[in-house]
């Protein structure tokens, strides 16, 4: 063991940790301590000082001699050229930056005066060393020091540089796909909500126009009605219900269509009664929801109006329906009587008249003869009616009763005689419901059944009208609704 080794062992030998040092650090904070203490390092030591003290025995090792010879034939300048110009570069790139370049600029500084401290350090020992051992030492100490720094600075600015790229690298990446997440999710969600809105909007949009269609429908509706209530039908908008049905139909295929539908059916059942009560008269009996003074026609007939044509769902017009139905009942009952009054006081003035001319001629033509006053009845009552062969054609085919020619030429037979008051009757009532007027008819006997003689009426153009029998006056024809069967 070389002399210079011995003392070196022995000055690390002399340094110990304190215990009262010890007793306010770490397990491994004392353990650092006890290895520099152990090594020589003092707390004024820099860096180098510190590496070559760690690293004595690497150091000693080495040919002092060889590496003093390359020391001195070293030119550095290319060195020194090469590590300004990486400099620049990392300078240039940004991975370092200018405090980085005086911080190494000072910590190189810093192991030059260390070298010369180490020079200053071995001398004063009277070390056997030569001093071209001494220099060689120092050399090499230089070298390794530089070699040090260049491999230390370089590999960490080389990692530096390439950790920091990984890390621009990496960064770039996932803002690129932050960025693009981003971007992809807000264009979801846009279209999203831009097929939502278009969506919402085509739906308000069919929903605005189906709502403006029902509000026209339901204007039209109300111009039917006089009233709030809607239960007074105006007459004057009667010929607008086939507008009204126009707007009906323009809500099929909607939610409005039924209860539309609804209103429109019931509007037309009470139109359609009004109407045919209205009919019945000569002018409107119901107007504006309000009976009217109004006189029925001459041939009116009540009873051919079908219950389900006056039950209509309005409850008030269906009472105001029936009160004008029994008014116009009533009309033709007076009617009736007045032309039964008025046909008999005929019938009383002519057999007055005809009696007087008996007395003075003494003698009265057949043909003249009143059929109800002669128990002999003729082929038809002259006085009251037309001649049958007047008017071919007749529609003898219609007859409720079938036609007898040999009882039909037995005009001596009394069956055939008319008994009082009911010719003038059954006249009065044809004249009342307009099947004729005045004595323009046509009797023409048919057949006699158990002792009643039958005739046809017939108007002036030969159509049928019913059957009678003259001794009960009972009359029925071919007109639906009445009775079928006759009196026999």
């Amino acid at each position: 063991m070389s002399e210079e080794k011995k003392e070196f062992d022995m000055a690390k030998e002399d340094q110990t940790l304190d215990m009262d040092q010890a007793k306010n650090m770490t397990v491994g904070e004392a353990v650092r301590k006890d290895s520099e203490l152990k090594a020589g390092i003092t707390d004024d030591d820099s860096v180098l000082d510190k590496y070559i003290k760690q690293h004595h025995q690497e150091v000693v090792s080495q040919k002092f001699a060889t590496k003093s010879a390359e020391a001195e034939n070293l030119d550095t300048a290319s060195l020194d050229n090469f590590i300004k110009k990486q400099r620049e570069e990392l300078l240039q790139s940004g991975a370092l930056d200018d405090d980085s370049v005086a911080s190494a600029d000072d910590w190189l500084d810093v192991s030059d005066q260390t070298y010369k401290q180490e020079e200053v350090f071995i001398e004063p020992e009277e070390s056997p060393l030569t001093t071209s051992t001494k220099e060689t030492f120092s050399h090499r100490s230089l070298d390794t020091s530089d070699s040090f720094l260049e491999k230390t600075d370089c590999g960490t600015k080389k990692k530096s540089k390439k950790k920091k790229l990984w890390f621009l690298f990496i960064l770039l990446l996932l803002i690129l796909g932050l960025v693009f997440g981003l971007t992809f999710l807000r264009q979801s969600n846009t279209n999203s909500k831009t097929s939502s809105r278009q969506t919402s909007q085509s739906k308000s949009s069919i929903a605005s126009k189906e709502a403006e269609k029902a509000d026209s429908f339901n204007k039209a509706y109300k111009e039917f009605f006089t009233d709030k209530n809607q239960t007074k039908l105006k007459n004057d908008s009667f010929d607008k219900l086939d507008k009204l049905e126009e707007n009906l139909q323009k809500l099929k295929n909607t939610s409005y269509y039924e209860k539309a539908k609804t209103k429109f059916d019931s509007l037309k059942k009470q139109i359609s009664a009004i109407q045919a009560v209205n009919a019945k008269f000569s002018s409107d009996a119901i107007k504006n929801g309000e009976k009217v003074t109004a006189s029925v026609k001459d041939n009116a007939n009540f009873d051919d109006l079908k219950s389900e044509t006056l039950k209509t769902g309005n409850a008030r017009l269906d009472k105001l329906l029936q009160t004008v139905i029994d008014s116009g009942r009533k009309q033709v009952s007076d009617k009736t009587k007045l032309a039964q009054e008025k046909a008999s006081q005929e019938a009383q003035a002519q057999a007055k008249a005809e009696e007087e001319n008996k007395a003075k001629e003494g003698a009265v033509s057949a043909a003249t003869t009143p059929a109800y006053t002669s128990p002999v009845a003729p082929a038809s009552p002259i006085i009251y009616g037309m001649s049958p062969s007047t008017v071919p054609g007749l529609q003898r085919e219609l007859s409720r009763v079938p036609y007898n020619n040999a009882l039909i030429a037995d005009q001596t037979n009394p069956a055939w005689a008319f008994n009082p008051g009911v010719l003038e009757k059954i006249v009065a009532t044809s004249q009342a419901r307009g099947y004729i007027s005045g004595n323009n008819y046509i009797l023409d006997p048919v057949n006699i059944i158990n002792g009643n003689g039958y005739y046809n009426m017939f108007k002036p153009d030969g159509t049928y009208l019913f059957s009678i029998n003259c001794k009960t006056g009972y009359f029925v024809g071919n007109a639906k609704g009445h009775a079928d069967d006759l009196d026999y």
